[in-house]
């Protein structure tokens, strides 16, 4: 069994996303004493494996930003943004975005992402990428009207890439990139 490595998105656009306001919501930095609901949203979301105590702490520890929504008393959606290189050169990452599934649905995962993105063209003039996976459909709708473009450097990307536009739905075609004509990045 080969492994396949999850997919990579640039952010395509010079300037960031608007952050959408969200009524009844609240977009903020984490604090100190945000690490059990923090860690409560990412167990609810279970699409980003198993985290625990440790994790989140392992996480927080390379994160340059991490931004939460609240809502209904809890924290209900997260992104960070983090200090990585990629490709040999500084970037920024947005990474563990997640949105409690109760939550889903209602532009949250816009909100955070646009958020982090902004966080990330402010804090310097760098790529900015995210990693994720195919089954995460919600999340790459998401990703992709906000700009991000899908990526070509592994052998593996031009076959998934077709097979997540053919699930995206008609809506996203206009997104669809001409896979042989895919960059490495921006």
């Amino acid at each position: 069994m080969s492994f396949l490595p999850q997919l990579i998105l640039w952010y395509g656009r010079e300037a960031a996303p608007d952050v959408p306001k969200m009524a009844g919501y609240r977009l903020r930095p984490y604090q100190r004493g945000d690490e059990e609901g923090w860690l409560a949203l990412l167990q609810a979301n279970g699409e980003l494996g198993r985290w625990d105590q440790q994790r989140l702490e392992d996480v927080l520890a390379g994160t340059r930003v991490q931004l939460f929504v609240e809502g209904a008393g809890q924290i209900v959606a997260c992104a960070g943004c983090n200090d990585r290189p990629r490709e040999l050169r500084p970037c920024w990452e947005i990474g563990w975005v997640a949105v409690h599934p109760a939550f889903q649905g209602r532009g949250l995962g816009k909100c955070i992402v646009a958020a982090a993105v902004a966080q990330a063209k402010a804090l310097g003039k760098r790529p900015i990428y995210l990693l994720t996976d195919d089954f995460r459909i919600p999340a790459l709708r998401c990703y992709l009207k906000l700009g991000f473009l899908p990526n070509n450097s592994h052998p593996s990307y031009p076959r998934r890439w077709a097979d997540i536009f053919a699930r995206l739905g008609a809506d996203y075609q206009g997104l669809k990139p001409e896979f042989g004509a895919l960059e490495r990045s921006p």
